[in-house]
């Protein structure tokens, strides 16, 4: 068992710890209905404590990739029964190949939410969108994913479609893992501040051509940005 995990030493202990369970087992070191080691030996295994190990565990039930079962242990549960809408699973399952995914949902939508935006927005959400519109120099990558995030989901509430929110909602924990890529790739997050103002002027401008032709832009440019990280992922791996 030791020898498929390692140990963490962070915060979120249960979440690093739930992705490496769903490592493991994506990659065919327990098939369905395999059994888990027991708390106890996990709890030791990455070298914390049962609380924090039970918490990841549960976190894999709630997604139906295993089972706890009196007398039985936890069990690992069919392809079937799981949670393959949830962004760390997806990830898992299919690599790189989600986020092309992503950007292609994302071009279809966003440019039209960008334009339904411009036609619908109220005074007072513009004003909310002109500080998400902004990606500071000072702040940390984690809070340029978050201000991005908020951007993005303030354009699909600005077009009063509470449906629209929904669906943009659904994927956010994938548009977070996005930016984190394209983000570290030099030069990209000037692009992006640039399209963010371009997209915001349009809104507040009320032109949703405009609004519609800068967001696609936007896409092509993030899209752009994840071929670049890949390449240097690459060429890191190989290395």
């Amino acid at each position: 068992m030791a020898e498929f995990f390692r140990s963490v030493q962070s915060e979120k202990l249960s979440a690093q710890i739930s992705r490496q369970i769903l490592e493991t087992i994506v990659a065919g070191h327990y098939q369905p209905g395999d059994r888990l080691p027991s708390e106890r030996d996990l709890a030791d295994t990455f070298k914390t404590s049962r609380v924090v190990v039970r918490e990841a565990l549960g976190a894999l039930v709630a997604n139906g990739i295993l089972s706890v079962r009196h007398g039985s242990g936890t069990t690992v549960n069919s392809i079937d029964d799981w949670n393959t809408l949830d962004a760390e699973v997806l990830m898992l399952m299919h690599g790189d190949e989600v986020f092309d995914q992503l950007t292609q949902l994302r071009s279809i939508i966003e440019p039209e939410l960008a334009a339904l935006a411009a036609e619908n927005i109220d005074p007072d959400a513009l004003e909310a969108l002109r500080v998400k519109s902004v990606l500071p120099d000072e702040d940390t990558m984690e809070q340029h994913v978050e201000r991005d995030t908020e951007f993005h989901l303030a354009i699909a509430k600005a077009t009063g479609n509470p449906v629209l929110l929904i669906v943009m909602s659904s994927i956010t924990e994938l548009l977070r893992e996005c930016r984190r890529r394209t983000f570290r790739v030099p030069g990209e997050l000037p692009k992006a501040r640039a399209w963010h103002k371009a997209i915001f002027e349009a809104i507040e401008r009320r032109d949703a051509e405009a609004a519609r032709e800068a967001m696609a832009k936007h896409l092509v440019q993030v899209h752009d940005g994840l071929q670049k990280y890949a390449e240097k992922y690459a060429e890191t791996k190989e290395s």
